[in-house]
């Protein structure tokens, strides 16, 4: 019997923690700035190809950090190995998959990079088609492994890779205009990006912002008037999660940035900047209670 009450009260810790989460974030403002990239040398639209090389190098950095947190979170470093063997790489499985993925994403994007700087426009064009199936891939996957937990039912919806690809639309376009703001202010006048065109681009990320507060009213309503398991992912959201739920990700990171760029303000340039950095940390909330939201209610209910 002793044994039996220790067994069961032993202390469950936080399988995924804050090293995910921003793993999560970082995938996906790495895939959502490179689509930015390619507007110019695989859409054709001539006007992006300026800020294509510092959108591309902000993917790859981004992308360089994330093998770094996974190998760190394993406890066990060289365990992420047995992934890349074939006597253990498993077709069935998401995190395979996704190791293939988080590998060759950046050789892809690299060697576009490269083909970008040596202004070749067939090359460029060619494997920046190849690394945008894999960049949305990369994001697309980190949603199917959240969605394919039915033990953790706060994670456990078909929404759940639209939600992180929306995600990472926004929160890549509102970083990159950080970034070009920053570029702006230290490059020589005639290599800055011209203020319309980062406008433009901040009109793309509220046109997403629309579309994420759409998918976020849906889960509401699934969470209000499902069954018990979801009725009480609602109670945690606007509970224990309350932060980063409410706060962090729709207050701060949705509605307020929504308001600038649909009123007047998005023509003021503070205006805009405010906006992308709310969207940008504003994402990142949505990651920290869609990661740790569901081992929560999987370890006290």
């Amino acid at each position: 019997m002793n044994e039996s009450v220790i067994t069961y009260n032993v202390f469950h810790h936080v399988a995924w923690g804050t090293p995910i989460s921003i793993y999560f974030w970082l995938v996906g403002a790495s895939a959502g700035s490179f689509v930015i990239s390619s507007f110019g040398w695989v859409f054709g639209i001539k006007r992006y190809k300026p800020l294509a090389l510092t959108a591309s190098l902000q993917a790859i950095i981004l992308l360089m950090i994330v093998p770094v947190l996974l190998i760190w979170d394993l406890g066990k470093p060289v365990r992420f190995i047995y992934l890349m063997l074939p006597g253990y790489w498993h077709s069935t499985g998401p995190m395979a998959w996704g190791s293939l993925l988080i590998f060759s994403y950046p050789v892809s994007m690299i060697v576009y990079t490269y083909f970008v700087l040596k202004n070749n426009l067939f090359w460029a064009k060619a494997f920046g088609i190849v690394a945008i199936v894999l960049a949305l891939s990369t994001h697309w996957y980190t949603g199917v492994v959240m969605e394919l937990n039915p033990g953790r039912y706060m994670n456990h919806t078909a929404l759940a890779p639209i939600l992180f690809l929306t995600g990472a639309f926004i929160s890549g376009i509102g970083l990159l205009i950080l970034i070009l703001w920053v570029q702006n202010m230290i490059v020589d006048v005639k290599k800055r990006i011209e203020w319309p065109l980062i406008e433009e681009m901040a009109q793309y990320m509220m046109y997403g912002i629309v579309f994420d507060c759409f998918l976020l009213f849906l889960e509401f309503m699934q969470t209000l008037y499902g069954n018990r398991s979801e009725m009480i992912s609602h109670e945690l959201l606007l509970g224990v999660f309350r932060f980063p739920y409410l706060w962090l990700e729709i207050i701060l990171g949705l509605l307020i940035p929504l308001f600038i760029l649909v009123s007047p303000l998005k023509k003021q340039k503070y205006g805009v900047i405010l906006a992308s950095f709310l969207v940008a940390i504003g994402v990142y909330g949505m990651r920290v209670w869609w990661v740790m939201g569901g081992q929560y209610m999987q370890t006290f209910y």
